[in-house]
């Protein structure tokens, strides 16, 4: 941080290289100083026969070290092309990637190609998060329309419902230039995308809600299917419908009359108009009306057999509500109406 360095992904790659670098330049200089002592001690102060069996024994065994050197450092630059080459492969996919993404991507086709690839992968510093961190990014960076899916993931729900992921979501013009799959630089160094790449809170603040645990999420990316979260049925959010209120409502009560249906259309499709459902895994919910400007939130309990108990915040008074969740709809009994409610 003293040198204007934070960001935990970039003191991630940093931070190795420089202790390896420290560390070579102190093992390199104390040998240095050694040689330079020995080689010393034999030319001014021993025979001329132990001088040359020096000389010798120096020649020979440095050729053998030479090869030994290279051979480690090849095999070390193999580790890091590799590491380096699982994010470049997975976003270089554009002419207009820089030098250093396309030398990558080279060296690790020349490592498939040659099958050094099976020496270096073993020796692998990165761990398993990593790499499903990389699939996740390079999934979402090649399919714009994933975003949406992102944005239902359980962990995520609170996520999307800021105003700086909604203006990336909603802007029209962002998300034309992503559709037109746009260089890796180009992407990260867009305004929009920028200061959320740059947030070092944002970042502390994701990795902290996903503990550790990416293979869920790289899960639910690929297929919608979370196998941590779906058995919740309740999390998620939910939009009203009013369509499916009244019809259930109607069917509840098949001798309505004309005022009273002509009364739940009106309150359905008037002040419930746009109403969302926003239950998350921390069982706090969020009962949103737009059109009344209000939003009530309280937290969820599990019953049984997908019976839920929502207890809401009204008038400075807790309220609770009897849900349940059921064919993909979210059902709310609530002053004796029901509140149908989709995904």
């Amino acid at each position: 941080p003293a040198f204007g360095l934070s960001h935990p992904v970039l003191l991630a790659f940093l931070s190795p290289t420089i202790i390896f670098l420290l560390i070579l330049v102190g093992f390199k200089s104390a040998a240095l100083a050694t040689h330079k002592s020995v080689d010393t001690y034999y030319k001014y102060k021993t025979s001329d026969t132990q001088r040359l069996l020096w000389s010798r024994l120096n020649e020979r065994v440095g050729v053998c070290m030479g090869m030994a050197n290279a051979a480690a450092y090849l095999v070390l630059l193999g580790v890091v092309a590799y590491v380096l080459g699982y994010v470049t492969i997975q976003v270089g996919a554009s002419e207009k990637d820089s030098w250093m993404i396309k030398a990558v991507n080279s060296i690790n086709q020349d490592l498939k190609a040659t099958g050094f690839d099976k020496v270096v992968a073993p020796l692998s510093p990165a761990t398993a998060t990593y790499y499903d961190a990389v699939d996740i990014l390079g999934a979402i960076y090649h399919n714009p329309l994933l975003q949406s899916r992102l944005s239902t993931y359980a962990v995520f729900l609170t996520l999307a419902e800021r105003r700086e992921f909604q203006e990336v979501g909603n802007n029209v013009g962002f998300q034309e230039f992503w559709q037109k799959s746009p260089s890796i630089a180009e992407f990260i160094n867009h305004e929009k995308m920028k200061p959320l790449i740059e947030n070092t809170p944002l970042y502390k603040e994701v990795t902290a809600m996903l503990g550790g645990d990416l293979n869920d999420l790289k899960g639910y990316i690929e297929t919608g299917k979370s196998v941590k979260y779906d058995d919740e049925k309740i999390l998620g959010r939910w939009d009203f419908d009013p369509a499916e209120s009244l019809k259930l409502a109607r069917k509840k009560k098949p001798n309505m009359n004309s005022v009273e249906i002509m009364r739940l259309r009106r309150a359905f499709r008037g002040a419930m108009a746009k109403a969302t459902l926003l239950a998350t895994i921390d069982s706090k919910i969020v009962l949103k009306i737009p059109s009344a400007n209000s939003a009530s939130e309280g937290t969820w309990k599990a019953g049984t057999s997908g019976q839920y108990i929502l207890t809401l915040a009204e008038s400075g008074r807790n309220v609770d509500v009897q849900a349940s969740v059921e064919g993909g709809r979210a059902i709310l009994m609530k002053d004796g109406f029901t509140f149908v409610f989709g995904k």
